[in-house]
């Protein structure tokens, strides 16, 4: 839970800080997107494989070893002298975070009861969202009053006080200990992940289109490797007849589609274009984070109860709402405004995120944890990544070169258009949402 709160708080806090780092490298709003978004194509890329290698390893030892790497490459970090050693290191952070995600998951279903299981993911679930509570909040604050720099080495001292606590565990954890592990696979998987994100995030051009297809080509070759391996970094059988399974983990990439960069548009529309500070802009972001930390033990909770399906589908609608809210913000929009519509998206992402992740565990066996915790990991990063995919295509077609205030126009424009694809890709998401609701007869993967 530890780990979860730095990691997200990493994700969420770089946010507040681009403006800043935009202006010390003189950077376009192109590469200050990318700087979000190569963490997340780090973690999409090497989590599978990553999370296959703790069950064969031991999930307890990659995630120690994840742990110590991803402290030393947050206080690299801080001494970055261009923007693309920026986006470079934090490429490599996300890599590593990869180590921490899948098996962090994993273990909390196995040491857990499944009756529990609900509430013990809100927990691991508000654990994310105080780090992006405290994320946005201390990075504005840090950056204003300490600079840019300072957010990297903060963090990466309080990632490495984390190994304490889990050198004093003495049980490992295994998922598939001592089978062969899936190099083919995994290069596959290697190469079909940046092709079709980094292609989609280009595809205005005809050379992204052509990655893009190339991906998808990629992952039909993936997908029949892993099909013919015995031991594959992904059993596709596990989405063949099991539709909680394969609705829920498409649900979860959309909503991370749609709702990963509502904190950057935000942080650019509040700093930007109304002109604030970093902590202004931090705190009233913290306002989203908040309702999400505070409502998502009770929501996981309440997914033991009534099916998690009907909770998340609900978190979904709610959130497809508040991103079409944000669409008609403009440069005099009461902050107040704001922070309400902010408020009820936490509202809709807490109702969201542990019950579906209680839907997805619940739909296979404990042996399989550490695979499906992964996959849902990669998922999320997925849409992450297309989230920020979409905001650099848009920025590029609206004309938005910098942060300094000569493109203000285009950038609302931008903004604008953003939260109402966003909408759109959410109400998409309730519909694979709902479609998970399991046959009579059905039962979960074994």
């Amino acid at each position: 839970m530890i780990t979860s709160f730095i990691g997200s708080m990493v994700g969420s806090g770089i946010n507040v800080a681009l403006p800043s780092i935009g202006r010390d490298f003189e950077a376009m709003t192109g590469d200050l997107s990318w700087v979000a978004a190569a963490y997340l194509f780090g973690s999409a890329i090497f989590n599978l494989p990553l999370g296959k290698a703790a069950d064969i390893l031991g999930r307890k030892r990659l995630y120690k070893i994840g742990i110590v790497m991803f402290s030393i490459t947050l206080l690299i970090a801080g001494f970055a002298t261009s923007i693309d050693f920026l986006m470079d290191i934090r490429f490599i952070q996300g890599g590593l975070m990869a180590m921490v995600f899948g098996p962090g998951m994993a273990v909390l279903a196995s040491v857990f009861d499944k009756k529990e299981r609900g509430r013990i993911l809100g927990y691991q679930t508000a654990s994310v969202y105080v780090g992006l509570t405290c994320g946005p909040a201390l990075g504005g604050f840090i950056c204003e009053y300490l600079g840019w720099r300072w957010f990297f080495f903060i963090t990466g001292m309080v990632a490495a006080s984390g190994l304490i606590f889990m050198l004093k565990v003495k049980e490992e954890w295994y998922g598939d200990r001592g089978a062969p592990f899936d190099y083919i696979g995994s290069l596959c998987y290697m190469i079909t992940i940046p092709l079709i994100l980094y292609g989609f995030s280009k595809i205005t051009d005809t050379f992204g289109g052509c990655l893009f297809v190339t991906g998808l080509v990629s992952l039909g070759v993936f997908i029949y490797v892993e099909r013919q391996n015995q031991h594959p970094i992904l059993d596709v059988n596990m989405f063949i007849g099991n539709r909680v399974f394969t609705c829920s983990n498409l649900a979860a990439m959309l909503h991370y589609a749609a709702t990963f960069a509502i904190s950057f548009l935000v942080s650019m529309y509040l700093q930007v274009i109304c002109g604030l500070s970093a902590a202004v802009a931090g705190s009233i972001i913290l306002l989203q984070f908040l309702m999400m930390a505070i409502l998502s033990p009770k929501a996981g909770a309440l997914s033991d109860r009534i099916d998690p399906g009907v909770v998340a589908s609900v978190g979904m609608a709610i959130n497809s709402v508040g991103l079409f809210a944000l669409s008609w913000l403009h440069k005099d929009s009461s902050l107040v405004i704001v922070g309400f519509i902010l408020m009820i998206i936490g509202i809709g992402f807490a109702l969201f995120s542990s019950p579906n992740n209680n839907a997805i565990l619940g739909a296979c066996q404990p042996k399989y944890y550490g695979t499906a915790s992964s996959l849902l990991a990669t998922m999320r990063l997925i849409g992450q990544a297309f989230s920020m995919a979409i905001v650099t295509i848009v920025m590029d077609v609206n004309a938005v070169k910098s942060v300094t205030g000569a493109d203000n126009e285009a950038l609302l424009e931008a903004i604008q258009m953003i939260f109402r694809i966003f909408s759109l890709i959410c109400a998409f998401g309730i519909m694979a949402s709902l479609a998970r609701k399991k046959k009579e007869g059905q039962t979960s993967y074994e």
